[in-house]
C-alpha cells in the first residue's frame, strides 16, 4: 500500500468531485502538482528534524508538526517574517528613516547606528554661554533592519529605522547625527511620516522582507600567539633556538583572525514594542481575542535573536488578527491577571533515519496532511505569507544561478 493511501483511508473529502461539470483534482493529484512546481514548502516545513518531532498539548491532547525555525526555510522564514510585520505594526511607528552607507559589514553598520541613536536621545546643552551648537533630545524608541545595498562594494548595508517616541525630527540633525556616526563618510539621511495603519503595512511588509537574508558577516579578532623561535641549521633544516640556560627562546606576535559577528541585522529599542516580545508573541499567535476563529492554538517559543536558528517551536496560526493588541490593551486595565498559556511538549514521533526513500514518504504524507486541512476549510495560507514565501524562494534561485554561473 503506497503512502497516499495510507493517509488517505479514512479521509472524507468534503468537495465533489466536479462543480457544473468541472472536474476538481483529487488531493493525491494536487500534491502531484505541488511537487512538480515546487510549491510544497507552503504546506510544511521539510527539514528532516522537524518531520520526525511533534508538539502535543498536555491539556487537550491536540497535536501539531515541529518546524525548524530557520530564517532560511522556505517555510519557517516567510510565517517568521510575517510574525515580526505584525508586531512591528502593533508597535504604531511614525516615522521611517533610511539611513545609507552605514558600512562594510555588520558589526560596522551596528557601530555606527548605536551612535547615531545616542546622538539623537542624549542632545546637546551646547558650549559656552552662548549655547553654542545647543539641540534638543528626542527621545525615540526604534525598529531597524540592515539592508545590502544592490551596488554593496560602492555603498555596502543602509538602515531601514521606524520610530516612535516622536512625530517629527529635523532633517539637518539627522543629517548631522549621521554624518558623526560615520565619521563624515556620509552626511544625508532620508526621513518619511507614517500617515496610516495602510502606510505601516506597506513599510513593514518591505522592510522585513529583508529579514530572511543571510547577513552575519565577519569581524576581526586579534589574539596573541607565543611561539619558540626557530635557528636555521642548515638550506632545509630549524631547530628550536635556546638561551645560555638551554632554555627554548620564545616569541609574541599578533594574530588577526576572521570570525563570525554576533552583531544582528535585526534591532530594537526596549520600549520600541507595548510590551515584551514574548507576551506579544503569545497574545498574538494564540488569538485569544477571539478563539472561535483559532486554527492552530499554539505556545509560542521563546522569541531568538533574529540570526539564530533553532530548531523546534509549534506551528503558529495563518489567519491572524489585525486589532488583537488594541484588544488586549483595554483587557489589561481590567484584568490583573495574565492568561493562562497551554503547555505543549516536543516529542519524537519517528525514529531517526538516513534512508532517503523514508525522507521522502515522510515530505509527501506531510503534504497529504495539510493539503487535507486546507480543503476541509480549517486552515488558510495568509497572502503575506505567500508573498515573502516568493520573494524568499526567487532569491534562493538566485544565489543559485550566481553560484552556478
Amino acid at each position: 500500500m503506497c503512502i497516499d493511501e495510507i493517509v488517505l483511508a479514512n479521509y472524507v473529502d468534503p468537495l465533489p468531485s466536479s462543480i457544473e461539470g468541472i472536474r476538481l483534482a483529487p488531493i493525491s493529484e494536487q500534491a502531484d502538482f505541488a511537487e512538480q512546481a515546487g510549491t510544497e514548502t507552503l504546506y510544511f516545513c521539510p527539514d528532516s528534524w522537524a518531520l520526525r518531532h511533534r508538539f502535543i498539548n498536555q491539556e487537550t491532547g491536540e497535536v501539531v508538526r515541529a518546524r525548524c525555525d530557520r530564517w532560511s526555510c522556505l517555510y519557517c522564514g516567510p510565517r517568521k517574517t510575517d510574525q515580526w510585520r505584525q508586531l512591528i505594526a502593533a508597535a504604531e511607528p511614525e516615522l521611517h528613516v533610511v539611513l545609507s552607507r552605514a558600512g562594510n559589514t555588520v558589526e560596522e553598520a551596528a557601530r555606527a547606528l548605536t551612535t547615531w541613536v545616542q546622538f539623537l536621545r542624549r542632545g546637546s546643552k551646547g558650549r559656552g554661554k552662548g549655547r553654542i551648537g545647543a539641540r534638543p533630545a528626542f527621545p525615540i524608541e526604534y525598529f531597524a533592519v540592515l539592508e545590502r545595498h544592490e551596488k554593496f562594494e560602492e555603498s555596502g548595508f543602509h538602515w531601514h529605522i521606524l520610530i516612535k517616541g516622536t512625530d517629527y525630527l529635523p532633517k539637518e540633525m539627522l543629517d548631522a547625527a549621521w554624518s558623526s556616526a560615520t565619521h563624515g563618510k556620509n552626511e544625508f539621511a532620508w526621513v518619511d511620516r507614517v500617515k496610516n495603519a495602510r502606510a505601516i503595512g506597506y513599510v513593514t511588509k518591505y522592510l522585513t522582507k529583508q529579514i530572511a537574508r543571510g547577513e552575519k558577516g565577519t569581524k576581526e579578532r586579534q589574539r596573541e600567539v607565543t611561539e619558540a623561535q626557530l635557528r636555521q641549521v642548515s638550506e632545509h633544516t630549524f631547530e628550536v633556538a635556546c638561551d645560555d640556560e638551554g632554555k627554548p627562546i620564545e616569541h609574541t606576535r599578533i594574530q588577526v583572525d576572521q570570525v563570525t559577528s554576533s552583531a544582528r541585522r535585526i534591532r530594537y529599542s526596549r520600549r520600541f514594542f507595548p510590551a515584551s516580545v514574548e507576551e506579544l508573541r503569545f497574545r498574538l499567535f494564540s488569538q485569544l481575542d477571539d478563539p472561535d476563529q483559532l486554527e492552530r492554538d499554539t505556545m509560542p517559543a521563546q522569541p531568538a535573536p533574529a540570526d539564530t536558528e533553532e530548531p523546534g517551536s509549534p506551528i503558529e496560526g495563518e489567519q491572524l488578527s489585525e486589532t488583537v493588541f488594541d484588544e488586549f490593551a483595554e483587557a489589561e486595565q481590567i484584568q490583573d491577571e495574565p492568561p493562562v498559556r497551554a503547555r505543549w511538549l516536543l516529542y519524537e514521533a519517528e525514529p531517526f533515519s538516513k534512508d532517503v526513500n523514508e525522507y521522502r514518504q515522510r515530505r509527501r504524507r506531510a503534504l497529504l496532511e495539510a493539503m487535507m486541512v486546507v480543503r476541509s476549510g480549517q486552515w488558510r495560507i495568509s497572502g503575506r505569507v505567500i508573498s515573502v514565501w516568493s520573494f524568499q524562494r526567487l532569491q534562493k534561485q538566485k544565489q543559485h544561478f550566481e553560484l552556478a554561473g
